[in-house]
């Protein structure tokens, strides 16, 4: 073959070679004439062969007709558009990383950008007809196709550089079938009548795969040059270029590296590869391309002082490039109708040259990776599994996190873990828990007006609910909340009962409103919600059947931030070609959820969250901020979230364990940790120091906390009235009727309801609640001691409570009473009543109460305090009487002036405030029965239902989450 024609010289490099053009013309002249005659011959003897192949072919035309079947279309784009990664930016343009999946590519745009030796070498060693073939050598596709019908199998392909390019860039796969072979030979004529050889030449050279090079898979010459000698393809000598072309021929064995076990790490090592270049150097020196001198130099060359060791290559944020950009950008390259399928769009990451603007911050990004990764989260943590085969395996405790922008839905930053695992744990689905009942409990439920913050709530057993043993993490009953406590100390029944009387329909419904959709899958295909989540009470309180991920609920937090308005999250904000194009624009969908008056509510009540309730420990690091949020516990302490928001930013966290287990109480609670270390930046850049805006439509009123209605003086006496926030129309307009006054005693320990038959210096009247639901049997809540006795005093008779007005009226008048200060004390006198047999005097330091009993079964009509108690106030009194129809109704109240230490001043008149509130009940601290007005809740039980918070050694109470 040494009479193959050179490379065209470099001012003919544009021209389009035929077989008939001047270039071949001039260099069939400048040969001697045997030698062309020699050449004619070759040519007369090919084109028989090609004649046979022919003939071959058409006596099976079917055949042939079938085998190009599916034939791919392709144009010069085919081959210079695929010939660049595709670059990933972040918000402020620094790149991400770039889609070198297959491989580092620096593309040239012609063969002058390299080395002449380059050029020559690849002809020498790969094609020494290219120059003059039409795209296909026949000898060689008759060689191949009597090895496929031989042997069913070609063994020597001996392709030209035309087919090469074909098959490099329209068949990856690289098959070894006559098929594929078939359609290469008909791909590769076609090509070489859409460019021109130098161009193919430059395809070629930036298609060809040179192997494993530190990692990663190296395409083209350029980039292999800079791996393998730190230099430009076009400064290579002739001994470097014919190593270089030497690769191509067997990638995958002709590596100039070697992985060292001892040393464990790659060294230099050329002596696979130096056997092809001295045989490239051959065919160059028999083709005249060098001189013998070149050739003995190129030889005696000791090209290992020239190689150097690759690069190592890590992806920077494999995260984000490979568990969400590159499942994302493919997923919507096929929606936009570019590629048929994910596979064909994937692989054109690599090499189609588009640029993808994210709206992730690096430098946030930075930061939260570098807060999951501090090993001060971890140390310990790392627990066992048993895998299917029966062996322990490592389960490591995670944690995943995302970071959004509330005026936008931008997904700022992902946490996809503690950077020992490839799994994005922010796109995996994990059981929220409570962290869901602000979604589809409480924010539904007042959008609906079902509900206020007022509303009391059970908390007990309920009968109708089937779905296990729900209970608060302390194992507490409350008896009754309020919504707002409900919430803000994270109750799970409250939560179900919710769900329940709204329904679960319409509840998880608005969900949907927030992007959340059954049927929902992550970007590798992990189902979320399901439609059986839709219907089911478990959801009330996070009990899915898969869960969701930290991306879905941080969105859907987002609308609590936004007066209600979700804005659809993202982190692609725009995708472009590489011709400069847009091939994609985000348009994030805008839904309202919530009404803005209702969202104020739900934000208020999560305001508390982190203020006093499950969340305190972000409250406490943040004093000077408004931080709303809610935190998420489900069975056996699984899973642990906190979703917190500003008015900028919603970030929401995850932790757990990779396959669940416990979370161990020492390490519970470091997501908060976890949470204010990642917000710490982010606050002093942007402080929330105002709350969020209040919009119109509401208003402010004083309720009783048991009933949710209006106060009564009996409420106010028991200390149970609270202002709280209304959507305007659904703040109550009827007065409480769960506080209730009662005549009761005390009989053998228990309380029962005076009677008729009840001693009369027994019977006491007290303020009790009751409740318009029943507590189930052997229940023991919070608010027992104030729940109203139902039993009748076991002695009989008619319950007092429930006797008529002339009955009532039997009852003994009450006293009149006046006081008189003096130095020692102060004077009581009152007036007999009829029938009394005794009377009791009642003190205390509030107008409603409590009073303490301070003396009893006096017969006269006047009594001298001289323990008056030391204050800056008043002090008020009352006086009852006892007869043998019962006690009666309270005196008068009389109030005197105190004097700081010591008894009241002297001659100073004592004021009649007219007849005062009966109430009371209980015992007070003397233990001696209260009158009516006081308390009838124990000594230190002030507050119903209460609730203990998270501490920083337990998870919260009340959320045992998922079934």
């Amino acid at each position: 073959m040494g009479d193959t024609p050179k490379r065209p010289p470099r001012g003919q490099l544009g021209r389009r070679h035929t077989g008939s053009d001047e270039q071949a013309q001039a260099a069939r002249s400048q040969r001697p004439r045997g030698r062309r005659i020699a050449i004619a011959i070759v040519k007369i003897t090919a084109m028989s062969a090609a004649s046979l192949i022919v003939l071959a072919l058409g006596a099976g035309i079917g055949y042939a007709k079938s085998l190009l079947k599916g034939l791919p279309a392709i144009s010069a784009a085919t081959f210079a558009n695929l010939s660049q990664p595709s670059v990933v930016y972040d918000r402020n343009g620094r790149v991400i990383g770039k889609f070198d999946k297959n491989g580092a590519r620096q593309p040239i745009s012609s063969i002058r950008q390299v080395s002449n030796n380059l050029v020559d070498a690849f002809v020498a060693g790969e094609d020494k007809t290219f120059w003059t073939n039409i795209g296909i050598n026949p000898m060689a596709m008759g060689r191949a196709l009597v090895q496929d019908v031989l042997h069913h199998h070609i063994e020597s392909g001996a392709s030209t550089i035309t087919q090469q390019t074909v098959k490099l860039a329209v068949f990856p796969e690289q098959q070894q079938t006559l098929r594929r072979k078939v359609q290469e030979i008909a791909l590769a004529l076609k090509l070489n009548h859409i460019l021109t050889k130098p161009e193919i030449m430059t395809d070629y050279m930036n298609w060809v795969w040179m192997g494993s090079m530190g990692g990663q898979q190296v395409y083209g010459v350029e980039a292999a040059s800079q791996i393998l000698f730190s230099k430009s393809a076009k400064d290579l000598n002739l001994p470097e270029a014919a190593f270089l072309a030497a690769i191509p021929n067997n990638p995958a064995q002709l590596t100039p590296y070697r992985y060292d076990k001892s040393k464990r790490r790659y060294v230099i090592d050329p002596s696979p590869v130096i056997p092809r270049q001295r045989y490239i150097l051959e065919q160059m020196l028999k083709n005249k391309m060098i001189t013998k001198a070149q050739y003995e130099d190129a030889v005696s060359y000791d090209i290992r002082n020239d190689l150097h060791l690759p690069p190592k290559v890590s992806i920077q944020y494999p995260y984000l490039m490979k568990s969400e950009i590159e499942p994302w950008v493919t997923q919507q390259l096929v929606k936009q109708g570019l590629y048929p399928n994910t596979a064909a769009a994937d692989a054109a990451l690599s090499t189609a040259g588009y640029k993808i603007y994210t709206t992730f911050d690096l430098n946030i990004q930075n930061h939260m990776d570098q807060v999951l990764k501090d090993p001060k989260f971890y140390a310990g943590t790392t627990a066992t599994r048993i895998d299917a085969q029966g062996k322990p395996q490592k389960n490591l405790f995670e944690a995943g996190a995302a970071l959004i922008d509330n005026h936008t839905g931008a997904i700022v930053a992902l946490g996809g873990g503690n950077g020992k695992s490839e799994l994005d744990h922010s796109d995996v689905p994990r059981r929220p828990g409570s962290a869901i009942k602000p979604l589809v409990d409480y924010g539904p439920a007042l959008d609906m007006h079902a509900i206020t913050a007022a509303t009391p709530l059970m908390d007990v057993p309920v009968s109708w609910y089937k779905d296990g043993d729900v209970h608060d993490d302390d194992n507490r009953w409350r008896g009754v909340t309020t919504v707002r406590d409900a919430l803000t100390y994270s109750y799970n029944v409250p939560a179900i009962v919710v769900l329940h009387d709204i329904g679960p329909e319409n509840g998880t419904k608005y969900l949907e409103k927030m992007g959340i959709y059954p049927g929902e899958k992550t970007l590798d295909g992990r189902v979320t919600l399901t439609r059986g989540d839709m219907s089911n009470l478990s959801t009330a309180i996070g009990g899915l059947t898969y869960g969701l991920t930290v991306q879905q609920m941080t969105s859907a937090y987002t609308t609590l931030a936004n007066e209600g308005v979700w804005h659809q999250s993202y982190f692609v904000s725009k995708i472009v070609g590489r011709d400069g194009a847009t091939v994609y624009q985000v348009h994030p969908k805008v839904n309202k959820v919530f009404s803005p008056q209702a969202t104020f509510i739900l934000d208020d009540m999560l305001r508390d969250v982190v203020t006093k309730g499950t969340a305190s420990a972000v409250g406490e690091h943040f004093p000077s901020q408004y931080i709303y949020g809610k935190t998420g516990t489900t069975d056996d302490e699984f899973d642990g979230w906190f979703v917190g928001f500003t008015q900028d930013y919603t970030l929401g966290l995850w932790t757990g364990y990779d396959y669940q287990r416990h979370i161990p109480s020492t390490i519970y609670n470091e997501k908060f940790t976890m949470w204010n270390d990642i917000m710490d930046p982010l606050l002093q850049e942007h402080p929330s120091t105002k709350p969020l805006p209040r919009p119109s439509g509401l208003v402010r009123v004083t309720v009783c906390k048991a009933s949710g209605e209006l106060p009564t003086a009996l409420c106010k006496a028991d200390n149970d009235v609270e202002t709280e926030w209304f959507i305007q129309g659904t703040q109550p307009t009827k007065t409480c009727d769960v506080h209730v006054q009662l005549p009761y005693v005390v009989y053998h320990g228990k309380k029962y309801l005076a009677t008729t038959k009840t001693p009369a210096n027994e019977i006491q009247v007290g303020v009790f609640l009751k409740l318009p639901f029943t507590i189930p049997a052997g229940v023991q809540t919070e608010i027992d001691s104030q729940l109203a006795p139902i039993q009748p005093d076991p002695r009989g008779g008619r319950v007092l409570s429930e006797l008529s007005t002339s009955e009532l009226a039997q009852r003994p008048a009450a006293p009149a009473v006046t006081a008189a200060i003096r130095n020692d004390g102060v004077w009581l006198r009152w007036s007999r009543a009829q029938g009394a047999s005794s009377y009791s005097v009642w003190r205390s330091v509030q107008p409603d109460g409590p009073y303490v009993k301070i003396a009893d079964g006096l017969t006269g009509t006047q009594y001298l305090d001289k323990t008056v108690p030391q204050t800056t106030g008043n002090v008020y009194y009352r006086v009852y009487a006892t007869t043998a129809s019962g006690l009666s109704t309270p005196s008068n109240t009389v109030v005197v002036q105190a004097i700081p230490g010591g008894n009241p001043g002297d001659n100073t008149g004592a004021n009649s405030t007219g007849n005062g509130l009966a109430g009371g009940g209980g015992k007070n601290a003397d233990n001696t029965p209260s009158p009516p007005g006081a308390e009838s809740r124990p000594p230190g039980n002030a507050e119903a239902g209460g609730g203990s918070g998270e501490t920083n050694s337990a998870p919260p109470p009340g959320e045992s989450g998922a079934h």
